[in-house]
Order: C-alpha cells, then sequence, then structure tokens
C-alpha cells in the first residue's frame, strides 16, 4: 500500500496546480478590454445601427400639435446615439423635428409644406392641416382645413419633373389664397391663377401635373395645365365669385366634358375679358364624367363645391376663340412651389 502513497501525492499537488491555475485565468479575463468575446449579464452588445427598445430619449420623441379630434402623437424610438441608415427608414410619414416629411420608397424625401394660419399634424399616418385660433379663413379653431398628399409629381418651368407633394386645401382656405394671388398682380391682365380642381385625397396611386400647348386639340390648341390620375376624382369649382357651373357632356372636339361659368356666356366670344379673367377658365376632360346629360346650375357656389367626378385627366384653359394665354408652372396656385389642389364639399 505504501508504494502507491507517491502516486496519490503527486495527483493531489497536479490537482492544486491545475485549480490556481484556473483562478488566475478567471482573474485575468475579468479585465478583459472593451471589445472582447466575453458577454455581460445584460445581454448582448447593441450592435451600430440598431434600434434601441427601450425608452428613447427625449430628442428621440416628437408630439404632433395637441386640440384636434382624432389626433394622436408620434414617437420615433432611435438608438440614442445611432441615428438610423436610408435603408433602415420606413416608407411613410415622420416627424422630424418641428416638421413632418415623407420618406418615398426610392429614398425621396418629401416635406410637408406650412400654409399660412394652418398648423400641421400627424394622424394615424395622414399629414393634415387644421385651423389656428388666428386663422385668416374664417375657419373654427381646430378645425380641419385640409391634407398634404406626397405622391404629386408638378413639371417644372425648365421642363424637368419633381415630387412636389400636393397641398389639399379646403375651399374657405383656397379662395382666400387664389383672391390674395390674383390681387398681388398689378397689371389687369394678368389677374388669374389655377388652384387644381380635382379633389385628390383618394387617388391611391401617383398624380402628374403637366403642361403643353394642345388643350381642345384640333379646335384651339390653347395652352393647358392637366393633372393626370387612375380611378375616378371630384372636380369642384375654382373660381371665386363664379354665376355658378355649366357642365357639358356632349363630344365636344376632343373632349368628353366641359365646365364653364355661365358668365362667360355674356363675354366676348373672340376676346378675353381682363375683368372677369377667372370667369373664362375652362375646366374640361377626355374621361368618363359622372354626368350623363348636361347640367345647369345657375346660381353662385362656394370654391369647393363639386361638380361631378370624372377619370384619367383634368384640364384647365384659360380660353376664349382665338386666344393663347400663357399657361405654366407659374399660373399654378402654390405654396413654396407646392402645388395646390381643392377639396371637395
Amino acid at each position: 500500500m505504501e508504494s502507491r502513497r507517491p502516486v496519490v501525492v503527486g495527483l493531489t499537488v497536479a490537482a492544486v496546480a491545475l485549480i490556481v491555475a484556473g483562478v488566475v485565468a478567471v482573474v485575468i479575463d475579468s479585465g478583459s478590454p472593451p471589445g472582447s468575446s466575453v458577454a455581460s449579464e445584460s445581454g448582448p452588445a447593441t450592435q451600430p445601427g440598431s434600434y434601441s427598445i427601450g425608452t428613447p430619449s427625449p430628442s428621440a420623441t416628437a408630439s404632433t400639435p395637441s386640440g384636434s379630434p382624432g389626433q394622436t402623437s408620434s414617437e420615433v424610438p432611435p438608438s440614442p446615439s445611432l441615428a438610423p441608415t436610408p435603408s433602415a427608414r420606413t416608407t411613410g410619414f415622420v416627424v422630424h423635428g418641428a416638421s413632418i416629411v415623407y420618406y418615398a420608397t426610392d429614398g425621396t424625401v418629401v416635406p410637408m409644406e406650412a400654409v399660412p394660419g394652418l398648423r400641421t399634424a400627424l394622424v394615424e399616418g395622414r399629414a393634415l392641416y387644421y385651423a389656428l385660433s388666428s386663422n385668416p379663413y374664417g375657419l373654427r379653431a381646430g378645425s380641419y382645413a385640409g391634407e398634404f398628399m406626397p405622391n404629386v409629381a408638378m413639371q417644372q418651368a425648365d421642363g424637368s419633373s419633381a415630387q412636389t407633394g400636393g397641398i389639399v386645401l379646403v375651399g374657405p382656405v383656397a379662395s382666400r389664397l387664389i383672391a390674395n394671388k390674383v390681387a398681388s398682380y398689378a397689371v389687369q391682365a394678368d389677374r388669374w391663377i389655377v388652384a387644381l380642381p380635382v379633389d385628390i385625397r383618394g387617388a391611391a396611386k401617383s398624380v402628374s401635373v403637366t403642361f403643353d400647348q394642345f388643350g381642345l386639340h384640333g379646335w384651339l390648341d390653347t395652352p393647358r395645365v392637366i393633372v393626370q390620375f387612375s380611378g375616378q376624382l371630384p372636380v369642384v369649382n375654382i373660381i371665386p365669385g363664379n354665376a355658378g357651373y355649366h357642365v357639358l357632356v356632349e363630344q365636344l372636339g376632343v373632349t368628353t366634358w366641359q365646365v364653364i361659368d355661365p358668365t362667360r356666356l355674356g363675354l366676348s366670344p373672340t376676346v378675353l375679358d381682363p375683368k372677369h379673367l377667372m370667369n373664362e377658365l375652362l375646366v374640361y376632360g377626355t374621361g368618363t364624367p359622372s354626368a350623363h346629360t348636361d347640367v345647369a346650375f345657375n346660381r353662385a357656389v362656394p370654391v369647393g363645391r363639386e361638380m361631378l367626378s370624372a377619370t384619367t385627366e383634368v384640364s384647365v384653359s384659360l380660353v376664349v376663340r382665338g386666344s393663347r394665354a400663357d399657361l405654366g408652372p407659374d399660373r399654378v396656385l402654390t405654396v413654396n412651389g407646392v402645388p395646390v389642389f381643392v377639396a371637395s364639399s
């Protein structure tokens, strides 16, 4: 039995040596520098560019203005130290600082344009306008005033196209902006402007605003602005101080329908009247109208009054027989370059 004691003693010494070596290794690992492969007890470290799931930092929280019915607040919870890369953006509207912007699928950023007297709010994914208490439009404070639609591209003065978005405004707001713009022209013959007469809030796809010289092609070949869209959308009155409207649905040249202001019937058919230029705007289209027979409404209606609905495209020209009044981007009612459409009522 005594012959085995040296073996037992040797094994005991070796075991003690291994234990000591393990303790030293643990002590060394506990001082591992940042970036080592040792995981902390709190879980895996956040990777660069990822989002924190916890409470966002105060600077990452943005609340939409309060005080309107159905209004909600939106929060954007990025990592406190790392901004998301463009590829991490979700398509749609987000609150960005004090403004609202739209991120398109191709990376285009379309800002929601501010309108004097109105405030903006992001409500259930929609970018809306509400009246301020000091608004000049006669609207009740906090009442709905319009919506920003990001899916609008407008032809620019150099012929290029830009995704500007479009502002759809209720009648009282659009009417006041029209009147202000008309009053700003010193020359009487220049006192006309086109607020786009299509309520595009129901447009599911893109909307384009373009210009050419072939309105009423084959009859007058007059300059025009064309709003092109998918589906059937309301066509509304855009003339303050009108005498009503007449919808003509017979095939007239290349158009399938036209809308005229009855005031025009008492004016010269060959010469534009500088005092009634707004009444000489002609709204027309080649798509399918909702009206199947002519409509004559001979009482004044507010801006925004729906006159019919139509498909495909709606054009506007300032025209009497023989007139070729220029119509380009400068003749469309805009707010900082963003075209104004009129909401139906």
